[in-house]
């Protein structure tokens, strides 16, 4: 699964911030159907950035419908 990409303007402008983000998953095929975030990071180009990243996952078929996702951009990358 493609890891959150830390924006280069939002590193070099050192904005860090944490949020939540849902995914809503098709349980038939694993593949996200929409990814929303229930908690800003704080910063558009960061929630944009996770947002991108976690609607590019996939899980196995059959397991979840949706997932909770805490992120933190800090300045040594993305954790979640």
């Amino acid at each position: 699964m493609p890891r959150p990409q830390y924006p280069y303007e939002a590193r070099s402008r050192h904005i860090t911030g944490s949020g939540v983000c849902i995914v809503d998953v098709d349980t038939a095929s694993g593949n996200v159907t929409s990814a929303t975030m229930a908690q800003s990071i704080g910063n558009p180009i960061l929630d944009n950035a996770a947002l991108s990243a976690f609607r590019q996952w996939r899980f196995r078929p059959g397991t979840v419908s949706k997932v909770r996702i805490p992120i933190t951009f800090t300045m040594t990358g993305a954790q979640y």
